[in-house]
């Protein structure tokens, strides 16, 4: 029995084994990882695309007297109409089907029209707070994502809420007459 546990013939293969699965583990939970970031990524450049075709919203008639002010009811239904397009949403924001998420509704969580009389605006939600000096639009929106088998293995929630964030306001650029 002494001979058998000092014979050390074989040890480097469960080691490899064992580092071997250890490397897959880890590649694994990465990927479920890199999965959540990706589609967090994507639903921030379609919330991107909404909240800006909502500041291009702009009152023509304030505009003729020299001031920048959005629509607010055309720059909510703009918002609404292009996040449910981009993320394949039906009218009660859930995911339809071929829809990047798959788990449950988005929730509009903030949706805020930054008027003039305004500047600066402050608000702080969910421990984020930011302050915007210009007329634009402000949105946070969440959603559920579901966890892969390997993060759920690692003991991570089965169901994660990720919330994505944009601001973004209507830019003029100023022309002679004669250049319109």
């Amino acid at each position: 029995m002494s001979k058998f546990l000092h014979d050390q013939r074989g040890s480097a293969y469960i080691l490899a084994l064992f580092m071997v699965i250890c490397f897959f583990a880890v590649a694994a939970l990465v990927t479920d990882v890199g999965e959540h970031f990706c589609i967090k990524v994507a639903v921030k450049n379609k919330l991107d695309l909404a909240v800006r075709s909502a500041a291009a919203q702009i009152d023509e008639d304030e505009l003729k007297n020299a001031s920048l002010v959005i629509d607010e009811a055309r720059a909510a239904q703009t918002f609404y109409d292009t996040l449910k397009m981009n993320l394949l949403l039906d009218d009660s924001l859930n995911p339809l089907t071929g829809s990047m998420l798959n788990s449950g509704p988005v929730q509009v969580d903030y949706f805020k029209v930054v008027k003039p009389e305004e500047i600066p605006f402050t608000y702080t939600f969910n421990g984020f707070t930011e302050t915007i000096n210009m007329v634009s639009i402000a949105a946070v929106v969440s959603f559920p994502v579901k966890s892969g088998a390997f993060s759920k293995l690692a003991g991570l929630p089965a169901e994660t809420t990720m919330y994505c964030h944009v601001t973004a306001g209507p830019e003029l650029i100023s022309r002679p007459v004669d250049q319109i």
